[in-house]
């Protein structure tokens, strides 16, 4: 018996639907209907009872359930030590901002659906970044910034309009001595200066988010960040936009080579596309 019916078999329990299944497992579902059947047919007997609404277990699919969820961790902790032993794993670069706002996020995506991967990650430059997915020491990178090249296949992820934000301030206060500088890039910093020329000169400057927030947190002031994810859940008071960004924008490029040495790389970057592109 393929183990893999036994995932379909899981799958079809944790959905109760035939397509959901499906979907999560990137099969037909015809192909899941096929597997539950062979399943049955192993097994002789009958696993789940098939309403137009709803699956439900039988009293033989709620008996085999445990098991087949011990069979299939057992081998997917298996897998996971011989990989390791074999020195297999996936390498994740990401630049520093990707790296504190999207990561943690995006590795629990391929971590819950390839568990049995060891992945490793790292904070990269841009020039990093393009040169190491080259040299082939990374295999899949996260870039604010579009690389170009004819050997990489790319595409945009996430984008998110950037805003002027008065934090933790008992009133608005835009004065040069209150702002917090994040590097967002040239073109962030070009439209900031456009509209705020006195930002030239900040009190603090950093590309590294989370410092900047913890600033902010502690003394108050203005700063640029990106509209959309709820500041208060990182910490902050009392968060106000000030002004909306019309041309910068917090982009987030996923970047792999064309050519791979690793065969899950293709299969990882559907996972993050299909799941957290759309997130």
């Amino acid at each position: 018996m393929d183990i893999r019916f036994l995932t379909t078999f899981i799958e079809v329990v944790k959905t109760r639907h035939f397509g959901k299944a499906a979907e999560n497992l990137y099969l037909t579902q015809s192909a899941v209907s096929a597997r539950i059947k062979q399943l049955e047919e192993y097994f002789h007997t009958t696993l789940f009872i098939r309403h137009r609404n709803s699956i439900q277990l039988t009293p033989a699919g709620e008996k085999l359930l445990p098991f087949a969820e011990q069979l299939n961790d057992i081998l997917q902790q298996a897998k996971q030590e011989l990989q390791r032993e074999a020195g297999e794993y996936l390498v994740c670069g990401a630049s520093q901002l990707n790296n504190e706002i999207w990561m943690p996020e995006l590795l629990h995506q391929i971590h819950q659906h390839f568990p049995e991967w060891a992945i490793k990650a790292e904070v990269l430059t841009s020039e990093q970044i393009s040169r190491q997915l080259h040299e082939r020491s990374v295999d899949i990178a996260f870039s604010s910034e579009p690389l170009k090249s004819e050997e990489l296949n790319g595409q945009l992820l996430k984008s998110l309009p950037l805003g002027l934000f008065s934090i933790n301030q008992k009133s608005i206060d835009t004065a040069a001595d209150q702002f917090v500088a994040i590097d967002w890039g040239s073109k962030a910093r070009d439209e900031l200066l456009t509209h705020f020329p006195d930002f030239r000169d900040a009190k603090f400057t950093t590309n590294s988010l989370r410092l900047a927030l913890a600033t902010l947190k502690a003394e108050g002031g203005v700063a640029v960040l990106p509209i959309g994810p709820d500041w208060t859940q990182w910490g902050l008071s009392n968060v106000e936009c000030v002004e909306q960004f019309h041309k910068s924008q917090c982009k987030l490029y996923m970047y792999h080579m064309k050519s791979v040495r690793r065969s899950m790389v293709p299969d990882v970057v559907k996972v993050v596309a299909n799941n957290f592109a759309a997130g």
